[in-house]
């Protein structure tokens, strides 16, 4: 009986433990998709407008598939030390209901791990990466991406960010699968 009475206690620790896990991992989500959504609202609010200045460069790549367009938007260079970066992508022609935006540091893992950039430095096992990457896919031949960046310095105590967007429209004519050329970018401007 005492042995049945040991086992029946480690049961509900572990049921405890468990549930009190799942309780833990579902606050973590919901918090997740709050920050989502309210980078979201941020980059609708902004309407586009690009600020003056950006620590980093930015460029856009867009590979033609045989039904949409895959885009990637580079982010590198960075000419301050970035940490705890933060980043969307919104393409408001999709259905945000629908479509998960590109994003990094605010979803799922992402959102408990941490990327940083500092200039002229990449140690990816310790969190310093060289360049983050944004990538989707839009079935449009024409397209505009909503980029926002949010970085801390090095205190880690105050927050910066950028908006700025990434242009693209297929050539006339142009119906070969491959990666395309786009002018967007930027050059890191930091008066």
């Amino acid at each position: 009986r005492g042995d049945f009475m040991r086992k029946l206690s480690i049961l509900c620790i572990l049921l405890t433990v468990f549930l009190t896990g799942c309780k833990n991992l579902h606050h973590q989500d919901s918090e997740s998709i709050k920050v989502y959504e309210s980078f979201i609202d941020a980059v609708v609010s902004n309407k586009g407008i690009e600020s003056k200045i950006i620590p980093f460069e930015y460029k856009m790549n867009v590979f033609k598939q045989k039904d949409d367009y895959k885009y990637e938007i580079e982010l590198y260079n960075p000419q301050v030390a970035m940490y705890d970066i933060q980043a969307i992508a919104v393409d408001q022609n999709m259905d945000s209901n629908t479509n998960v935006y590109p994003c990094i540091g605010i979803l799922g893992d992402d959102a408990n791990s941490q990327y940083n950039m500092i200039p002229y430095q990449a140690r990816g096992e310790k969190g310093f990466v060289k360049m983050i990457i944004l990538d989707a896919i839009s079935p449009k031949k024409q397209f505009t991406v909503n980029v926002m960046v949010t970085w801390k310095d090095s205190t880690l105590q105050n927050q910066s960010r950028v908006f700025f967007n990434c242009n693209y429209v297929q050539e006339k004519g142009d119906t070969a699968i491959g990666e395309k050329t786009t002018s967007d970018a930027g050059k890191a401007n930091v008066d």
